[in-house]
């Protein structure tokens, strides 16, 4: 397997990063300057600083998503655990709230159930306070094993395709939380997403399901007050991005005061995009000698007004699930959840 980080005797990180391009921020930023919509990776959201914001941000009451997911788990927790079947494999990508993830892996205790935890984050820091979180509240449980998988989600494509042949054999059941499913451009480009996992299951000789979260929720309003860019813990989430952009870059192309948070609700597709917006009119410097005036012709001009988007979070409804998921090769076998109606766990076979 992968290189590994041992945290303590029975608990690892496989490193799986398939090469450093995997983590190319500096040219996807530069890419999606110049592209004719501006755009910065989401990716750069989510260094550590900006996962410890997002967890400040969900904790406030009007942040539903956050509370309506736990609420599902809670009330169907252990339904949920009784669809991943016995000895597999529970992949979850992204652990950054474990809290969710210590809900579903005590019905493992609770039904002595054995199966094999492995958390993907991007994240060496975050995963390693996860993992080292869960193993103390799973410890005395001989049931459950846990893993950790440094990379992003195309290492983990790359990984469980090369599954074949290993100890890892059986089903894997993928755990994708928190609506991430839907913070991409496209409701096309989710289903291609699921797609390329199933695909890699396949080449591993791996059954494949998946138990994904989704906000489904349709009331404008409900949805804009959750996501206020003014609310402060929101807003410097945002605007960490920023400095997350200076950090993989390795020079100062952009500045705080220079940019405002904006939020557009796109009512047709159901999406709800998020900009940092020029204060004034700027050149974005492509390398580091063109900082403070130096070659224009090797910088981007970023109008005042002008919006660059970094990322996205669909509300997409019941239907449109269906249509992700079938247009994917999968189908909605069970869902559940919360009492509003507005979010939903769904298994997908």
């Amino acid at each position: 397997m992968s290189p590994s980080i041992v945290l303590d005797d029975d608990l690892q990180i496989f490193d799986i990063r398939q090469s450093g391009e995997s983590l190319d921020l500096k040219s996807k930023i530069i890419t999606g300057l110049q592209s004719l919509a501006p755009t910065l990776p989401s990716l750069l959201l989510w260094n550590d600083r900006g996962q410890r914001l997002f967890d400040r941000f969900s904790q406030t009451p009007s942040y539903y998503p956050f509370h309506s997911e736990i609420e599902v788990l809670n009330r169907h927790g252990s339904n949920i655990g009784e669809c991943i079947p016995t000895s597999g494999v529970l992949l979850e990508l992204g652990c950054g709230a474990i809290r969710k993830t210590k809900s579903i892996l005590s019905s493992f205790r609770r039904e002595q159930k054995p199966v094999h935890y492995f958390a993907l984050d991007v994240s060496s820091q975050g995963l390693e306070a996860s993992l080292i979180e869960l193993r103390k509240v799973f410890r005395d449980c001989p049931f459950i094993t846990i893993t950790g998988l440094l990379g992003t989600y195309d290492d983990c494509v790359a990984w469980l395709a090369g599954l074949k042949n290993t100890s890892v054999n059986g089903s894997v059941t993928i755990l994708w939380l928190g609506n991430s499913i839907a913070n991409v451009n496209s409701q096309d480009e989710a289903s291609a997403f699921l797609e390329r996992f199933g695909t890699a299951c396949q080449r591993a000789d791996l059954a494949c399901r998946f138990v994904v979260s989704t906000d489904i929720c349709q009331k404008n309003h409900k949805v804009l007050e959750a996501y206020d860019v003014e609310r402060p813990e929101y807003r410097e989430f945002l605007l960490n991005g920023i400095e997350a952009a200076n950090l993989a870059l390795g020079y100062a192309a952009f500045s705080l005061e220079d940019w405002q948070p904006n939020s557009w609700l796109d009512e047709l597709e159901r999406n709800l995009h998020f900009y940092l917006t020029a204060r004034r009119d700027l050149l974005v410097p492509l390398a580091p000698e063109n900082v403070d005036g130096g070659n224009a012709m090797n910088a981007v001009k970023v109008f005042k007004g002008q919006r660059v988007r970094i990322v996205t979070s669909g509300k997409w409804s019941e239907e449109a699930m269906r249509g992700i998921c079938s247009r994917a090769g999968f189908h909605i076998r069970q869902q559940w959840k919360d009492e509003t109606g507005d979010y939903c766990e769904y298994e997908k076979l």
